[in-house]
């Protein structure tokens, strides 16, 4: 009898080894929206689609993971994904290798929100950072050959130039 019991403590212990990792995964379906769409998703630098779009994402474990929303003619959005303590760690108790399992799969830790929706503001030059040619008009560059929008914070006044 002490020897089955035995048996099954052992097993048990070698069935809850990262469990977190067995149980629930190592990523996670993240979606990603915007106004306007069609922004290119960037993770950490690299491009993995563009909005709309629901994306599997490996868990961050202890690190992060930095999102940048991209659209010509818009300000860029950066930011990074939430994250919890997964919960389904806990069963590894007090079974080193479990955690060490579920920390280097990531699966220690889970993202908090699955969805993000995101306004993309038209790129923006402030006129008192803009220089101005021979006659006193403003020079808005176009480095991006796109739409750019020219913010008068004294006359509160926003142009548009397309």
């Amino acid at each position: 009898m002490k020897k089955m019991t035995l048996i099954m403590l052992v097993c048990t212990a070698f069935i809850l080894n990262g469990c977190a990792t067995i149980i629930t995964g190592t990523s996670d379906d993240i979606s990603f929206a915007s106004n306007p769409s069609g922004a290119d998703i960037m993770v950490n630098g690299l491009k993995i689609g563009k909005t709309p779009a629901t994306i599997k994402i490996k868990r961050p474990g202890l690190g992060e993971k930095t999102i940048t929303l991209k659209l010509d003619g818009h300000e860029e959005r950066t930011f990074v994904l939430a994250k919890e303590f997964n919960t389904m760690a806990i069963c590894n108790l007090g079974s080193i290798p479990g955690w060490l399992i579920d920390v280097l799969t990531g699966s220690v830790m889970k993202y908090s929100q699955i969805s993000y929706d995101l306004d993309l503001d038209p790129k923006a030059f402030n006129l008192n950072e803009l220089e101005k040619d021979q006659l006193g008009r403003f020079i808005v560059p176009d480095i991006y050959k796109r739409s750019v929008m020219v913010y008068d914070e004294e006359n509160d006044l926003k142009l548009h130039f397309q």
